[in-house]
């Protein structure tokens, strides 16, 4: 997968016209999360990455094995970027951004010292939007 920042649609216009309102039935019994945060964690790739790695986990995720899926997943083999610049990349991007967002809105716990993340309270609200 490749990450393109000039994309104009989002993950949720890809869903479909209906989209809007299956975020709102969703998220219908988080009152914490509004449309427009969720829109928001939804419009970003490598988000949408961690939600579904997290969905599926059974136990607290190191930042490192996230790191290495997405990149996994992003990783072009006839990209002129190496690997280990992308995954360098990936690893700034998450911690400097990516999950702070997603701790802010609860959807995750961040824990920077020992480099865990663990799901949150409102990461469920998200799992039918990912499918």
């Amino acid at each position: 997968m490749t990450i393109h920042t000039d994309r104009l649609t989002t993950a949720l216009d890809r869903r479909g016209p209906d989209s809007g309102e299956a975020l709102e039935t969703a998220l219908q019994f988080e009152d914490s999360i509004p449309r427009v945060a969720a829109r928001r964690v939804l419009d970003n790739d490598r988000r949408r990455e961690v939600l579904r790695y997290l969905l599926t986990a059974d136990e607290p995720l190191e930042v490192r094995t996230l790191v290495a899926r997405i990149a996994d997943v992003e990783h072009d083999a006839a990209a002129v970027t190496p690997l280990l610049d992308l995954r360098q990349r990936i690893h700034v991007s998450l911690c400097q951004t990516h999950l702070p967002l997603l701790e802010n809105y609860r959807i995750l716990s961040y824990d920077q010292a020992y480099g865990l993340v663990t799901p949150g309270a409102t990461l469920s609200a998200f799992e039918s939007l990912l499918e």
